[in-house]
């Protein structure tokens, strides 16, 4: 059977016009002649109108339409001034494409979220495993049971309010709590992570037509805290490898190579090109709770080649003398991958064996990229080393490691002023 074609109009519940020899009532000299009868089938005895069935009961008037999938819906209203107004809003929707079914509406949001989730089956292992435990820990337990047309965009943001700042929050241990007591509840970064998950469950409810808008549009949200980043100096990298013993050719790579931690312990023997300096860079490790251990892409899918001072690489082709182009460059003891709670517990000894707080692996990545710059690497240089997608990237990481530049510049503009005046 063909669709029906998309239509709309408001309906009398409480009157209608006459049908064909219809009795439509009497003549105004008390029925002389007999009772009155519909002759024209379309409009009946001019002014005349017949009552329902249902005259005077329920809401009189009736906004009738069909969508896109040829499925008619209605809606009563009291006055027809509501009906007309409630047409002409569906008659946009359906002719703009953003029409969504009210009935569609009344699912839950548990069951889109589910939906959802599945469509990030290409994702991360870690991403996916990220998203599970929001959902179930955080979003799920507040939102599940709630039909998506009941969300308001001024409940979200209430409950955005409280994840920031109801104590009760930590206790579903979704987040370590800041030590600084900045929040009450969980920390700004979970708080936006949590947000992000419902926006993009609703998103994806207004792409199915569940629901014609997102309520978590321009909510707002905790700022989150961007302090400083610590870089270590050439000295400084040299005393905690020292300090490190057997750890320190991994310490070394990190902090003059760029490395993510995955990427340097995802490292096969078959990416060290010795003769070039050269790591090939393709694969990144990550613990996924669960899972266990899981090798993938790296965090930007990229692969790239990084180049190694020649003493690191002297401890590298160390390393990986006598050994199979399949096997890990630092394998654990047992010949699987070192997990990062394993080296950063052992570096955080090391760097308190030498004086230096507040020092993780991270901190040799920015070390890299930080000295590379101080000695003259271009920015779009620095971005090719530690994998960084735009060089935008880099510039906002970077920028301020380089105090002296304000310096120079006024410098040059001074001499350039004394020069131009002589």
């Amino acid at each position: 059977m063909d669709k029906r074609s998309t239509r709309a109009g408001v309906e009398d519940r409480w009157h209608r016009q006459p049908r064909r020899n219809e009795q439509v009532g009497w003549p105004a000299d008390g029925g002389s002649e007999g009772p009155l009868w519909c002759t024209d089938p379309r409009h009946g005895t001019p002014g005349t109108l017949v009552t329902t069935l249902r005259h005077g009961q329920g809401m009189r008037w009736l906004a009738r339409w069909v969508d896109h999938d040829g499925k008619e819906r209605s809606k009563a209203f009291e006055r027809k001034a509501q009906a007309q107004t409630h047409i002409a809003a569906v008659t946009t929707a359906l002719t703009t494409g953003t029409y969504a079914d009210p009935k569609r509406g009344s699912v839950t949001f548990a069951t889109v979220a589910e939906p959802w989730f599945d469509s990030k089956s290409g994702r991360k292992p870690k991403t996916r495993a990220g998203y599970r435990c929001l959902l179930d820990v955080i979003v799920l337990p507040r939102w599940g049971q709630i039909p998506l047309r009941d969300i308001s965009h001024e409940d979200i943001q209430a409950w955005v309010h409280r994840l920031s700042t109801d104590p009760g929050m930590r206790q579903r241990k979704a987040s370590k709590a800041p030590t600084d007591g900045s929040h009450l509840g969980l920390s700004a970064a979970r708080v936006v992570q949590a947000y992000q998950v419902v926006d993009q469950v609703l998103r994806f409810a207004v792409r199915a037509k569940y629901i014609a808008v997102n309520p978590a549009e321009d909510i707002a949200l905790p700022r989150k805290a961007s302090p400083e980043k610590m870089a270590l100096t050439h000295d400084q990298v040299r005393q905690i490898a020292d300090a490190s013993r057997e750890l320190a050719p991994m310490v070394y790579l990190l902090a003059y190579s760029g490395l993510r931690y995955g990427e340097c312990a995802a490292l096969r023997c078959g990416d060290v090109n010795v003769m070039r300096h050269r790591l090939d860079v393709s694969r990144s490790v990550t613990a996924v709770a669960a899972m266990g251990m899981v090798e993938g892409a790296t965090k930007t899918h990229q692969a790239r080649s990084v180049p190694l001072p020649a003493f690191v690489m002297d401890m590298v082709a160390e390393q990986i003398t006598d050994r199979s182009p399949s096997d890990l460059v630092f394998p654990h003891h047992d010949g699987s991958w070192i997990p990062r709670d394993w080296f950063a517990l052992r570096f955080e000894k090391a760097c308190a064996a030498v004086g230096l707080t507040g020092v993780t692996p991270h901190t040799l990545r920015h070390t890299a990229g930080s000295l590379a710059l101080s000695l003259g690497a271009s920015v779009v240089t620095v971005q090719k080393l530690l994998g960084h997608l735009s060089p935008v990237t880099t510039m906002n990481v970077y920028a301020h490691q380089l105090p002296d530049d304000f310096d120079n510049l006024s410098a040059a503009l001074d001499a350039a002023a004394r020069t131009a005046g002589s």
